[in-house]
């Protein structure tokens, strides 16, 4: 018997995988969803316990699961001033290549004028900014970050 996951404990990564396996399933189902879900859900299982906010979460090249809360505001890149999210060894991100503002709104993404460009959940749609939703895939460099907002 499955049980809910309730708001004090996050789903377990076996619940998170039979519900990729249940959204795969249906008669019409997305492939790109598909690969999101479980990519998402995959991230998750390996992350450990996360903050109760608005989180990036990605995997380093050595398979562990990194993250860090968006500060207002986070700018990712190579080398981005401080307070920022730097990685030196990705020569496929502008020195500071995208911030996350949060506003009333939300958490909005922006490119910095990145030469590659910044996309969100399709690889080679880059865009000059976007509300961010919870679960969604930014696409720079030759990071896939996910953004989680539990808040």
């Amino acid at each position: 018997m499955n049980k809910e996951p309730t708001s004090e404990s996050p789903p377990s990564a076996e619940e998170l995988r039979a519900a990729c396996q249940t959204l795969s399933g249906m008669p019409a189902s997305n492939p790109e969803l598909t690969a999101k879900l479980q990519f998402v859900a995959h991230l998750l299982a390996d992350a450990g316990p996360l903050p109760s906010s608005a989180v990036l979460v990605w995997r380093e090249s050595n398979q562990t699961v990194k993250h860090v809360p968006i500060l207002d505001p986070l700018v990712v890149g190579r080398s981005p001033a401080s307070p920022g999210l730097a990685f030196p060894e990705d020569k496929l991100l502008s020195r500071s290549h995208f911030s996350i503002r949060v506003t009333a709104d939300g958490c909005l993404l922006q490119n910095l004028n990145s030469k590659n460009g910044t996309a969100v959940n399709r690889a080679g749609e880059a865009v000059p900014q976007r509300l961010l939703r919870d679960g969604d895939l930014i696409l720079a460099g030759n990071h896939i970050f996910a953004f989680l907002d539990h808040t």
